[in-house]
């Protein structure tokens, strides 16, 4: 479940690839065989949807993990923590906006936990299209995203505005 990690990073330096790089240079090489040449290369977790964020190394303190498991083919199961939000979304090569590289379905945290709080947590599912492999690899990105407190916006007063609110106070007082 640790991820394999071939050479540290140089200080500073954190790992977050692109979804088109997780699809063309991890989950691609991935599902052909092939050696996967970078730093850090993602590990593997089969139970990745019963497996509750606590549980994932690093936690609380790293807010991105990812892993190569097994497609999840819309079973419900009572140890499902994910659930499908949204639609699939394809990932588009940068070079060519027309080339599908592969699909992104996005899962959002059921339960909450105390811990959790302060992030909404998201998992990334990402799938090769069946013409580039008919395997049921994939790579799985978990994120949080923090949470941020709703400030109620109140408008600046022009003047002329403050103006009016004063002089109905005076009225209100000698009254």
């Amino acid at each position: 479940m640790e991820p394999i990690i071939n050479r540290p990073l140089p200080i500073g330096v954190v790992f977050r690839p692109t979804k088109f790089e997780m699809a063309n240079i991890f989950l691609k090489k991935k599902v052909l065989g092939q050696s996967i040449e970078a730093p850090r290369v993602p590990g593997d977790c089969h139970d990745i949807f019963s497996r509750r964020l606590r549980d994932l190394p690093g936690y609380p303190r790293e807010e991105h993990w990812y892993y190569f498991c097994r497609r999840r083919r819309n079973q419900v199961t009572s140890s499902n923590l994910w659930t499908p939000t949204g639609e699939e979304t394809n990932v588009l090569d940068p070079k060519n906006r027309r080339l599908v590289v592969a699909t992104r379905r996005r899962f959002t945290l059921l339960e909450k936990q105390e811990e959790e709080g302060e992030y909404d947590w998201f998992l990334d599912e990402i799938i090769l299209p069946p013409a580039v492999s008919h395997s049921d690899w994939v790579l799985c990105h978990i994120l949080g995203k923090k949470i941020e407190p709703e400030i109620e916006y109140f408008p600046p007063l022009i003047e002329s505005e403050y103006d009016e609110y004063e002089s109905e106070d005076e009225e209100s007082v000698d009254t």
